[in-house]
């Protein structure tokens, strides 16, 4: 696990069906360090009639280095809440725009740290 410079780390908390939010924490890592490794893939841990909320932190910080987000096509809309310093929040978002349809759904500021909730969908590029 690579040490993440507090202030260019994003939490990413998804939600939505198990193979979903894998395909958007794949897209994600193929862009970002994180602290999940590659080999973890979310699953439904019983069906207590909660949604389950498989989380990540992403790296955001090396600008110059980072790949797309490939465009992904997804079976489902997957719900993302992203939390971190504004400049990292927002440089996440804006890079999920290449892979993924994003809509806005809440935005949260507080002292230093920002919060999306945001819905994902199949990027138009990915044919899904």
């Amino acid at each position: 696990m690579a040490v993440i410079d507090r202030h260019e780390e994003v939490s990413v908390q998804l939600t939505g069906a198990p193979e979903d939010a894998d395909a958007v924490f794949g897209a994600l890592l193929a862009a970002y360090p994180c602290d999940r490794d590659a080999e973890e893939h979310p699953h439904q841990e019983g069906r207590g009639g909660h949604p389950t909320i498989w989380s990540a932190t992403y790296d955001v910080a090396p600008v110059g280095t980072a790949g797309p987000v490939a465009a992904t096509a997804l079976h489902r809309p997957v719900g993302a809440e992203l939390s971190g310093s504004y400049a990292a929040v927002d440089r996440l978002a804006r890079a999920m725009t290449t892979g993924f349809s994003v809509e806005v759904e809440h935005a949260v500021s507080g002292d230093g740290e920002k919060q999306l909730r945001l819905r994902l969908d199949s990027s138009p590029a990915a044919g899904g």
